[in-house]
């Protein structure tokens, strides 16, 4: 059954089920072979997803990519579509189960690529990839007024000095916060990571006048995370200045005296270790392991290898392949500190009375993935297999080259916020479904400031980013200008 075997892939020796690729799925009665076995299916499957390649009995392990990510919850034929409908989540095995501690990867000598990307050098820390003005609210209450100062540069021209943006920095806290608790810090430097971003060229900061989280509470934090840039940078307060139509206009007028003082930035070439590269997927599907996150993967891998960094985040989306992190581990105290972080999800989901497998969204699950194991094995893979030098809490800063692991919920919006705060200068955003993010602050490659190509290795095709409304995507990944 020569053309059989092109409908099926089995991704690793072990494994017991193999993926559809047949575009338009099979259906029942087709011929199908893989690892050298061959049958007949016993029911339709879509595309990108499994079926048993051999019998399977009631609470056997379904093992894809070599790992368990799922147990048979009744009796499955080879042959069969395997899915939610006949596997279920297994008991989760301890991390030093499911993968001892590896050696060091073999670091690929990778001759011949680019050494350099056209970027903008900065005073101190890693270059920038854009220059923007950033408007930031301390609280909710400013948020509105943050918006309508940014809305009047929307139409200014600022490419004079190469300036890309003003930008709105708001949220919905800041007030009715326990001053010093966790929420209240998280708040703090993630507003201070993002304000004093490489990216970032100025900054005012507004305030309503009597909030908790201040122009000094975000001085504060930046400080506790030793941020040492300096920026032009200024804040007021609506109730200092009079309301908000007054604030709008000294924010205004602000902005203008800060844009007058940038000096015109140009490109020039600056070392790829200055990149930082926070990795991230949404609306997966069962190709998404198979396809943009492994080549994301590979991305990786260069761009460490020539001194730069990447971050993953998503602890829920790594549920699962705990191991596989822990394996990577540069020492001891990292694998300790990905056991807590993972110990503290775990707690959480108990808490809540939900288990980790909820995490998995009806789209995933209609693209094929089963359990949120076979979605963290594909997830992971974003990384490729540098040692894993970081493990940093949400918005800290990602300072040691190599690949970082920022602790983050699994929700696109969310974990790329704490991501670009942490340094991030460009995201990587791998996606099945067409899901698109767009963060202001590290934005879509393909924008109207174009201004040349990323090194070749930086070009994965099947990646899609969105836009910063939101609204378009591109299938060139992070191949643009940076």
């Amino acid at each position: 059954m020569p053309h059989a075997q092109k409908d099926l892939i089995q991704l690793h020796p072990s494994d017991n089920v193999a993926v559809v690729l047949k575009s338009g799925g099979m259906r029942a009665g087709d011929p199908w072979a893989a690892a050298g076995r061959e049958g007949i299916l016993l029911g339709d499957v879509p595309r990108g997803h499994k079926i048993a390649l051999r019998d399977l009995e009631p609470g056997e392990e379904i093992v894809k990519y070599g790992h368990a990510m799922a147990l048979a919850t009744q009796p499955v034929l080879a042959g069969a579509h395997v899915h939610v409908h006949n596997a279920a989540m297994p008991p989760l095995l301890q991390p030093e189960e499911t993968a001892p501690a590896a050696a060091a990867p073999a670091m690929v000598e990778w001759s011949g690529l680019p050494d350099t990307y056209r970027g903008y050098r900065r005073e101190s820390g890693p270059g920038g990839t854009r220059n923007y003005i950033i408007v930031a609210a301390t609280v909710n209450c400013s948020a509105t007024v943050v918006k309508a100062i940014c809305r009047h540069f929307q139409h200014r021209d600022l490419a004079v000095k190469e300036v890309h943006g003003v930008v709105p920095l708001t949220h919905g806290s800041g007030c009715a916060q326990a001053i010093g608790g966790d929420a209240y810090q998280v708040l703090n430097r993630t507003l201070a990571g993002t304000i004093f971003h490489p990216n970032a060229v100025a900054a005012l900061v507004l305030g309503l006048g009597c909030e908790g989280t201040t122009f000094q509470s975000i001085l504060e934090a930046r400080r506790w995370m030793g941020q040492r840039r300096e920026l032009p940078i200024e804040h007021l307060d609506i109730q200092g200045v009079g309301g908000t139509e007054a604030a709008i206009e000294a924010g205004i007028a602000a902005v203008e005296r800060l844009f007058r003082a940038l000096p015109a930035f140009q490109r020039e070439p600056l070392p790829v270790s200055h990149l930082k590269v926070a990795l991230n997927c949404g609306g997966s599907d069962a190709f998404s392991g198979l396809t943009g996150n492994p080549a994301l993967g590979v991305a990786s891998d260069i761009l460490v290898s020539k001194g730069g960094t990447v971050a993953l985040a998503e602890i829920p989306e790594c549920h699962g392949a705990e191991g596989l992190l822990m394996a990577r581990a540069a020492d001891p105290a990292l694998r300790k500190e990905l056991q807590r972080m993972f110990d503290w999800w775990q707690d959480y989901a108990e808490r809540q009375r939900v288990s980790l497998n909820n995490n998995l969204a009806p789209g995933n699950i209609e693209g094929g993935i089963t359990t949120i194991l076979e979605k963290s094995l594909g997830a992971v893979a974003k990384a490729g297999t540098s040692r894993l030098t970081s493990v940093v809490d949400y918005s800290e800063p990602i300072d040691a080259p190599g690949f970082a692991l920022m602790n983050t919920p699994g929700f696109d919006p969310v974990s790329v916020t704490g991501l670009v705060a942490g340094g991030c200068n460009l995201v990587a955003f791998t996606t099945g479904r067409g899901s698109a993010y767009g963060c202001a602050v590290a934005p879509h490659p393909e924008d109207r400031h174009h201004h040349g190509p990323l090194p070749a290795y930086a070009r994965g095709h099947g990646f899609r980013r969105g836009s910063r409304d939101g609204g378009r995507e591109s299938h060139r990944g992070w191949q643009a200008a940076v």
